[in-house]
């Protein structure tokens, strides 16, 4: 039995708790910043591939796209993060959905969550107003915009449906789960982090940060990932119904419609508050193991793994560079 009142001792196992966590971000900073180089590499190839093809044969570059981006999007967040928890030491679906949710409850928390994404999508269009201010560049290059149906419904499953399903088991199973063990309120900080420079451009970055902290949170409270995924769904799909209006309609329309939905999820919203609040069913109490460093501690010693500076450094780079 260790003396932890000792400051010596408690040294000694502080250094150890940072060391296993600068381990663990160095695996996951490791493999991502692997992946996306990887996918620079062939994207690059690809698109030189296609651009030749297209002087010799008919391409409908816009599915084509489509396709691309669900190909690389499964390469990015499925195999690496697979690995991820190998290395970890942990069983996938163990994880993934620990319990079933009953039906109030998940609704509730969907309904909740995505009252707060609402929220923090209208305080995004303040801070694309700023950055436009300061003469910054927030245009963004995406996907070619849809022309007929069966485009756009590829479409909507491209940035909506692909998302939800990939990013969620990345960093709301793989990642959140391998951070857990060291606490739930760091594993929830560092995941929104990562899940927010994945993202790649100033505008998303924050934006990806704060609702990353609640799906995350709304996950361990859950003890599953299917509401986050849902709400990682609708913030989405919400995103290009709004596009979709702004384009073939107005964009009064889109304002109109927009401000409606805010409405509407603000009652069920509130609804879905005031039922989580009666039953107490998001108050769980935060995990937080026996360990001698705090989840800054352990934040601090997260960010500062070489990997994660290295995967961080280029992700700003790249952010940088978009302006």
């Amino acid at each position: 039995m260790h003396d932890l009142n000792n400051p010596f001792i408690r040294s000694h196992f502080a250094k150890q708790e940072r060391k296993m966590i600068k381990k663990t971000g160095n695996i996951i900073g490791g493999v991502i910043l692997a992946t996306l180089l990887f996918i620079e590499t062939i994207s690059e190839i690809v698109g030189d591939v296609i651009a030749y093809l297209g002087e010799y044969y008919v391409i409908d570059y816009t599915l084509t796209s489509y396709l691309l981006q669900i190909i690389f999007s499964a390469i990015l967040f499925v195999p690496p993060f697979f690995l991820i928890a190998r290395i970890e030491g942990f069983r996938v679906r163990d994880i993934f959905v620990r319990k079933r949710v009953p039906f109030l409850t998940g609704g509730s928390a969907v309904f909740a969550g995505f009252l707060l994404c609402l929220g923090i999508n209208v305080a995004t269009n303040y801070w694309v107003l700023f950055l436009e201010l300061l003469g910054m560049n927030t245009e963004s290059v995406g996907l070619p915009e849809p022309t007929t149906a069966f485009e756009t419904v590829a479409w909507i499953f491209t940035l909506s449906v692909m998302p939800a399903i990939v990013e969620e088991f990345a960093f709301r199973v793989v990642v959140l789960g391998s951070l857990r063990r060291y606490s739930d309120t760091f594993a929830i900080f560092a995941s929104a982090a990562l899940f927010g420079l994945v993202h790649g451009n100033f505008i998303q970055i924050p934006f990806a940060f704060f609702i990353g902290l609640v799906f995350a949170y709304i996950t361990i409270n859950t003890g599953s990932v299917i509401p986050a995924m849902i709400i990682h769904f609708l913030n989405n799909f919400n995103s290009c119904v709004m596009m979709l209006i702004a384009k073939n309609i107005s964009p009064y329309a889109q304002v109109l419609v927009n401000c409606g939905t805010i409405l509407l999820m603000g009652l069920f919203g509130a609804l879905g508050f005031i039922y989580i609040k009666k039953k107490k069913l998001l108050g769980k109490k935060l995990y937080k193991p026996d360990c001698i460093i705090t989840s800054p501690m352990a934040f601090g010693a997260f960010s500062s793994s070489p990997f994660v500076i290295a995967l961080t450094a280029f992700l700003l780079l790249g952010a940088v560079m978009a302006l």
